[in-house]
């Protein structure tokens, strides 16, 4: 994870260097996975315009999950019956890049769409209670806690953004996107847990963007 950041840092200083537009997002998500069904986040990158219409993004997001959840299932390594009450704090971290074209001609405004690929790196930090009934009908309960990572996970999606530019100020713009996703999380052939094999996303961004360039 810390040689991926640092390649990150070294691209994103390059882009600080010959960059356009410099993005601060702010991010509430929603997925398919209990752990992180209800995220709050927020995220840096640089946009990069390969042409007036035609745009590069390079972007590291962080998000967080701490509302509790309840959780069931039945384990495929022993048939147990497991049920959970869990108070989560879970993040995770995206390094993201995306290609988007713009659809709109207008001087003021911009719609986007495009494809984006990430890196996904998830830190897992649970305690709650749990019990377990095994398949004979016997029953224990405790204390649940967990605690581990979860690292260099691929994500694909897709993004639409409409951006209003020179906000307030010159150079200054706001956009909102939304940024469905599809992120592998298991690994192949991992017995006796409920975790998903792939989770869906639905991000949804608030940015403020710089211009960098006079002509942006």
């Amino acid at each position: 994870m810390r040689k991926a950041i640092l390649s990150f840092v070294f691209i994103a200083f390059s882009m600080f260097l010959f960059g356009q537009e410099l993005e601060l997002q702010g991010t509430y998500s929603v997925s398919t996975f209990k752990r992180f069904q209800n995220n709050f986040g927020c995220g840096i990158g640089y946009n990069h315009f390969l042409t007036p219409r035609n745009r590069l993004g390079f972007f590291i997001n962080y998000y967080m999950n701490s509302i509790l959840y309840h959780d069931s299932y039945t384990s495929t390594s022993d048939l147990s019956r497991i049920v959970k009450d869990v108070q989560p704090h879970n993040q995770q971290v995206a390094i993201k890049i995306n290609y988007s074209y713009n659809l709109l001609k207008s001087i003021k405004s911009m719609l986007f769409i495009g494809a984006e690929l990430g890196l996904n790196y998830f830190i897992i930090n649970e305690k709650g209670e749990q019990t377990v009934t095994t398949r004979w009908g016997n029953t224990s309960s405790g204390d649940y806690s967990s605690n581990y990572s979860v690292n260099n996970r691929i994500g694909v999606g897709m993004l639409i953004e409409y951006e209003l530019k020179n906000i307030i100020l010159k150079r200054i713009s706001t956009s909102i996107s939304l940024h469905p996703e599809i992120t592998s999380y298991r690994n192949f052939g991992l017995t006796g847990t409920s975790d998903p094999a792939l989770i869906g996303w639905l991000n949804f961004n608030i940015g403020i963007k710089y211009s960098l360039t006079k002509n942006r």
